[in-house]
């Protein structure tokens, strides 16, 4: 029988109480994407899907500075944070204005690449820049583990969100205002919670940023991403729109399953052991599993119900490939957790999985996207190749770990 101290007990309340709130988001932020594909035109709502991939891009960073955060805070309660609170905000917006330029100044290739109309690159712009402030609080939160917190600032950007959303679907299905959606409420909680967090000043040291470190963060997230991002800009735009309705009832899955994974990351970053944090990711993964399983299930009995309350019945023809999608997003979110162990233990040589992975799916899309299940399959053969070679590489870390442990405690001897 396992024994939990308090602060695993405290983990685990986490665990299940961010899967609780975790999925009542999730529920917001996919009513939100199902009214777009269920009360819009097939051409819009395929065009904000291409959109929504690049805005998934574009969280990328954002979920390098929240870890990036949360590890320097986790490491650093001792020193000043309340200075390094301000000079990271600003350093980072900084950052946000001008990749956001960068991108706009590439609006004419990226709006053809993607099959969007170039006026849209404005708004995704604005989008970038949001992406680079609003997850500071969130990584200066769960730095010092205020878990509840966070769950409740995410459930008010969703609810925000979600209110956002129904405006831009009564006025016709504005794209931009969709766009907007997505990037204006966590940048408002933002702008409110961070003046509010105070840190208890013990010492004068100054503390900043390893922008080494955050380089190789982005690195490994962009890789991370990828698998479920960069196919709704390849896929062919001839059945982007039942691709993405897929995609979309997939990710349920996926969401619900690493809703967990800032819990898990900040736990990690706040625990020094190599077997207490092997012990947190086996617990974490194990609940990914259990959820995964379980709604995959639902969707090879109900698939066909599911679609038509949802998307509508005009994408039933993708409840032959909804099961399948189901276990592929339950492999994706193992992967997910397992990256973030890696990533909060500063071990980025993983990186070359991910890479593999991404040079797999571009080979595929490039030679096989004439035909929707052509697609599918591709999706299938990625993440199946993911998720065996992680589980592969966490097993040889695992004995590679456990060798330098008994060499030091031999050393000591």
């Amino acid at each position: 029988m396992f024994k939990f101290e308090s602060k695993e007990k405290t983990f685990l309340l986490h665990l299940f109480l961010t899967t609780f709130l975790g999925g009542v988001v999730g529920i917001l932020n996919y009513a939100f994407n199902i009214l777009i594909a269920r009360y819009t035109s097939k051409e819009i709502f395929g065009i904000f899907s291409a959109a929504l991939g690049i805005i998934y891009l574009s969280q990328i960073s954002g979920m390098s500075i929240q870890s990036l955060v949360t590890k320097t805070v986790a490491k650093n309660k001792e020193n000043d944070l309340n200075q390094y609170k301000w000079n990271t905000t600003i350093s980072f917006a900084i950052i946000g204005v001008v990749a956001s330029i960068i991108f706009f100044l590439f609006k004419v290739p990226i709006s053809q690449l993607a099959s969007i109309p170039k006026e849209l690159i404005l708004y995704l712009a604005l989008a970038i820049i949001f992406a680079f402030i609003s997850p500071v609080s969130k990584g200066l939160l769960l730095g010092q583990e205020k878990v509840i917190t966070v769950n409740l600032l995410l459930l008010a950007e969703t609810v925000m969100k979600f209110i956002i959303g129904i405006v831009a679907i009564k006025i016709g299905g504005n794209i931009s205002l969709l766009i907007v959606a997505n990037a204006i409420p966590p940048f408002l909680t933002t702008l409110f919670i961070i003046p509010m967090i105070k840190f208890e000043k013990k010492k004068d040291t100054e503390v900043k940023n390893n922008w080494k470190e955050f380089l190789l963060m982005t690195l490994s997230f962009l890789l991370l991403t990828m698998p479920f991002t960069i196919d709704l800009v390849l896929v062919n735009s001839s059945f982007r729109a039942e691709y993405s309705s897929l995609s979309l009832l997939g990710k349920i899955v996926y969401f619900a399953c690493v809703t967990t994974s800032a819990v898990l990351f900040a736990r990690l970053s706040n625990e020094s052991s190599f077997t207490k944090q092997r012990k947190s990711l086996f617990l974490s993964i194990l609940l990914s599993l259990f959820i995964g399983l379980f709604l995959s299930l639902i969707y090879f009995i109900i698939g066909e119900k599911i679609i038509s309350l949802s998307v509508g019945d005009s994408y039933l023809k993708i409840n032959t490939y909804l099961g399948m999608f189901g276990l592929c997003m339950t492999g994706y979110s193992i992967v997910y957790m397992i990256a973030n162990y890696f990533i909060a233990r500063g071990d980025y040589s993983y990186i070359w999985v991910l890479l593999s992975a991404s040079i797999l799916q571009i080979t595929l899309f490039s030679t096989r996207n004439n035909y929707l299940n052509e697609v599918v399959q591709n999706q299938g053969i990625l993440y199946t190749f993911l998720t065996l070679s992680t589980i592969l590489f966490l097993l040889f870390n695992f004995k590679k770990n456990r060798n330098e442990e008994n060499k030091s405690s031999e050393e000591l001897k």
